[in-house]
């Protein structure tokens, strides 16, 4: 698939990462797959935005009996976090979650449009950002509409470079690079070369956006809801050795297709000799700060990850 893209843009490297991908998958489902993800973003593209909303709500809902290995995944997590609830509370939030999820696909083909029906909480935090002459990162989670963090730090004049995971299907990453990259915004890969690109960029003075919320296999023990979790400790251990800040940052839907972003005070990070001891309890403060925010709106948050290991959810 290689021969779709430059030398050495950066997505081109993701997409020729597709190449394990068997025979099938590459030239039957995976072509397919990506007809029906761009005749699908086209479709709710044309409709007004609370109808693309609804209708991907009703996708959402789809989706949960389709991918019914998720709902199980899903559960296990729910059950871990939230041990006082009812095996009713947790399945309601489930049924929250794609009915959310669903309506966040469908607006994501209006998310310029977003912008006007989005409440911003802590602008000062990001004009602060902006202006203080220094690169720094945002941190946030699958929460809410994640998407629109990006969007508006751009419309405040400061554009987020985004790391990000490839999808596994090359010809969907083709698609979705396209379409949700802004202007001047670089798409950030995970791994060493996109640890190389954060680099380079916080040098320049630029930002950073990460989700922060998933495992990371090779990361760092981190209480979260109270259990050890591998947490990537990446922008703890940048912050600290370029001396730049961490603002953490999320998105709430309010009702329908409308959102709160709340942009908070940059992170007080406090050095010390041991370098190890300090990357710990920077991501110790945000691994707290997403359960209360995970806690505060548990049907915006996507618990369809394996937060802890794998071996917890093959019973």
């Amino acid at each position: 698939m290689g021969y779709l893209f430059k030398e050495g843009d950066t997505m081109s490297k993701n997409i020729r990462a597709g190449h394990h991908r068997t025979v099938i998958q590459r030239f039957i489902t995976d072509p397919l797959t990506a007809i029906v993800v761009l005749f699908l973003w086209f479709f709710l593209k044309i409709m007004p935005v609370d109808v693309a909303s609804f209708i991907g709500e009703r996708l959402g809902i789809f989706l949960s009996f389709l991918m019914r290995g998720k709902n199980k995944t899903a559960l296990h997590n729910l059950r871990k976090c939230f041990p006082n609830k009812t095996d009713e509370e947790r399945r309601q939030i489930l049924h929250g979650m794609w009915c959310h999820f669903g309506r966040m696909i469908g607006e994501l083909p209006h998310l310029e449009k977003m912008y006007e029906r989005t409440e911003i909480i802590g602008l000062e935090n990001i004009r602060e950002a902006r202006d203080d002459a220094k690169g720094g990162f945002f941190c946030s989670a699958h929460l809410g509409n994640w998407e629109l963090c990006g969007l508006i730090t751009h419309k405040e004049g400061m554009p987020l470079h985004l790391v990000y995971r490839a999808a596994n299907n090359p010809w969907t990453e083709k698609l979705l690079y396209q379409k949700r990259r802004l202007p001047g915004v670089q798409l950030i890969p995970k791994g060493t070369e996109g640890a190389k690109q954060m680099v380079s960029l916080l040098r320049q003075g630029e930002h950073i956006g990460m989700l922060c919320d998933q495992k990371l296999k090779e990361g760092i023990d981190v209480p979260f809801f109270g259990y050890l979790a591998k947490t990537a400790p990446a922008i703890a251990a940048m912050a600290l050795k370029m001396d730049v800040p961490i603002y953490p940052a999320r998105v709430i839907r309010l009702k329908g297709a409308r959102y709160q972003v709340e942009v908070l005070s940059k992170i007080k990070i406090q050095k010390t000799e041991d370098r190890n001891a300090d990357i710990y309890q920077v991501m110790l403060y945000i691994n707290q700060l997403l359960e209360k925010w995970i806690s505060e709106h548990p049907e915006q948050w996507l618990w369809i990850h394996h937060r802890w290991p794998k071996s917890e959810y093959q019973d």
